[in-house]
């Protein structure tokens, strides 16, 4: 018995698709609460200018540490971690380290 090879194709589409479309409701809802939020803190505290700052810096910084850190966060693998630190790239601690080893 043999499947229709465009069926798993469609089918795979259309996860995809689902997916997509799921990450977007969330992208939309989030950016949507803090606007929300935004305008709520604006127009009552309009005549406060270091509220108001501070409602549109802080969601700002988040976005920007999640772009800077995430990703790197997101590559590091345990295997990857435990061998940058055995290994040194520091030329001084290196060659202390081999001073030692020589010594020993």
């Amino acid at each position: 018995m043999t499947e229709d090879p465009l069926f798993l194709l469609l089918l795979l589409g259309s996860g995809l698709a689902i997916v997509c479309a799921v990450l977007l409701w969330k992208l939309l809802v989030l950016t949507g609460g803090i606007a929300a939020v935004q305008w709520a803190m604006v127009t009552g505290f309009a005549d406060q200018p270091l509220i108001q700052a501070a409602v549109f810096a802080v969601p700002a910084l988040l976005a920007a540490a999640a772009l800077l850190y995430l990703p790197r966060a997101a590559g590091r693998s345990t295997r990857t971690h435990l061998r940058r630190s055995t290994t040194s790239f520091n030329p001084r601690r290196r060659a202390r380290r081999n001073r030692w080893e020589a010594t020993a």
